[in-house]
């Protein structure tokens, strides 16, 4: 047998959450006291409870597993009432909404031009909560960010024209009987000498114009001559500083290219230059396999050495062919002989001043 807690309003259960007042602690003060003649209602409200979970039984597919599963392992109240006297600040009901979102909410708004073809459709056929409804929709798509960054503009109010006046009716009434004559087919050129007859045919006066030589005006340079002023010119002060050659000193050139600087006089080398500055000393024994008796003289082993087939090839000298050198020099080609001198060639070989 499962055990029933307190909170729990089954139908069995007749009694309410009443606590004694010897029980209830003394932090807690009751206001607006149940009155203790409230209890012949939970009769009622147990049996009505008590249909509801009948009909609830009913609903179910009644499985002796299903309803072992559906038990649960620990019961517990939902509610397990608590004194509100430790809480210091006072106890604020927010509905359990579900927290917006300001990017989800502006891309869930519908677009502006929907929301006007269905705000012009209710003022079309008389509602005018939907037409509150969408003007509120309207107001939130236009101020929504995305409808700022596609620069939609807020609506309206059509300007009334301006009725025109006489003048302006009498100029349109001008222009509009210009516009309704009708036009004048133009007349074909006339023909003249000077334009083309045909298409693709060119002028005898522009063809000759063209066929001029352009003329070119030779510009002579005067041969330079000495002039009278030229004779008696005296050049300035800074013609002639500017005339004279540039003096630049040669600072690499010493004068005196043997002389020791006076440093170099009071340098003191250390101990690594001046052992670096000795000369190697030679051994008697490696003097003996650097000098030899008679240098020029032939190793043994080359003497015995058989040069091999690819060397004696290397070695042989190659033979060039000389093409260029004919046997007979002298000889003339067949091709030479039955060849025909053209007029040209006769008139090219002709000694230069004969007739």
């Amino acid at each position: 047998m499962m055990r029933r807690l307190k909170c729990d309003l089954s139908p069995q259960l007749t009694t309410c959450l009443k606590l004694a007042d010897s029980i209830r602690p003394d932090c807690c003060v009751v206001r607006n006291r149940i009155p203790y003649d409230a209890q012949c209602f939970m009769r009622d409200i147990s049996r009505d409870l008590n249909k509801l979970y009948k009909r609830h039984e009913k609903t179910f597919v009644k499985s002796k597993r299903i309803m072992e599963l559906a038990m649960p392992m620990h019961p517990k109240c939902r509610f397990v009432p608590k004194c509100a006297c430790p809480f210091k600040k006072t106890i604020e009901i927010i509905p359990a909404d579900l927290p917006s979102n300001t990017r989800t909410e502006q891309l869930a708004l519908p677009t502006v031009r929907r929301l006007l073809y269905r705000r012009e459709h209710a003022i079309k056929i008389g509602d005018k909560i939907g037409e509150s409804i969408l003007n509120r929709w309207l107001r939130s798509s236009y101020l929504s960010l995305y409808s700022r960054l596609g620069n939609m503009q807020p609506l309206k109010k059509p300007q009334k024209k301006k009725k025109s006046t006489p003048k302006e009716k009498k100029r349109q009434a001008a222009y509009i009987e210009k516009l309704s004559k009708a036009k004048v087919p133009l007349e074909p050129p006339s023909w003249s000498p000077q334009t083309p007859e045909r298409k693709g045919e060119y002028s005898m006066r522009r063809l000759k114009k063209l066929a001029r030589p352009k003329v070119f005006e030779l510009v002579e340079k005067p041969s330079w001559e000495l002039t009278p002023g030229m004779k008696a010119y005296k050049a300035t002060d800074r013609i002639k500083t500017m005339a004279e050659p540039v003096s630049r000193p040669d600072v690499h050139t010493n004068d005196e290219p043997e002389k020791v600087s006076p440093t170099a006089l009071k340098y003191k080398p250390s101990a690594r230059i001046k052992e670096m500055a000795t000369p190697l000393a030679k051994n008697e024994a490696t003097l003996a396999g650097d000098l030899k008796e008679d240098p020029f003289s032939i190793s043994p082993n080359a003497l015995k050495y058989k040069p091999s087939s690819r060397i004696k090839e290397l070695a042989e000298p190659k033979e060039f062919e000389n093409t260029h050198i004919r046997e007979n020099p002298f000889a003339i080609s067949p091709a030479a002989l039955k060849a025909k001198a053209s007029p040209r060639l006769i008139e090219l070989a002709k000694p230069k001043g004969s007739a």
